[in-house]
């Protein structure tokens, strides 16, 4: 019945960004990691928004990404900062919908991104396996993959 609701007032209220439905939780993390300061749009793509984090301090230029990858059966929001080399230096998982996976949200497992040299991360060799939550590690490392490859075009 909830669900119901929940879907009746989703096309109700019309199509709301991640960032406008996590505003509250995520600007609380922004502000803990990057200080004060706006955020500049800078692309929304289907299931990803990127925006620059603007200040007077040496945190400006930072990368704030909002964006959803696929566990096993459903979809999982997280939220991505990247300091001004485009190395991950936090990572959140803002919405886990599954029953199953959500070990992903664990914060020493997330810590394995943090500060590496812009490449590519490999499932299974730098970034560790974990069990139970498979699909969504590996969604996970694809996602970010993908946006750090969006990032250095």
């Amino acid at each position: 019945m909830i669900k119901y609701l929940f879907i009746t007032l989703a096309l109700i209220s019309g199509e709301e960004s991640l960032r406008d439905q996590y505003k509250s939780a995520s600007e609380k993390v922004i502000k803990e990691i990057l200080g004060t300061g706006e955020l500049r749009e800078i692309d929304i793509e289907t299931r990803r928004e990127y925006y620059e984090f603007i200040s007077g301090d040496d945190k400006s230029g930072s990368k704030v990404i909002y964006s959803s990858a696929k566990g096993r059966f459903e979809y999982f929001d997280y939220l991505i900062i990247l300091n001004t080399k485009n190395e991950v230096s936090f990572i959140k998982i803002l919405k886990y919908r599954s029953e199953y996976g959500y070990e992903i949200s664990n914060k020493g497992w997330l810590k394995q991104f943090y500060n590496k040299p812009l490449r590519r991360f490999e499932y299974g060799k730098e970034i560790d396996t974990i069990s139970g939550a498979t699909f969504s590690a590996s969604s996970l490392v694809d996602d970010i993959n993908q946006i750090l490859e969006y990032l250095q075009k």
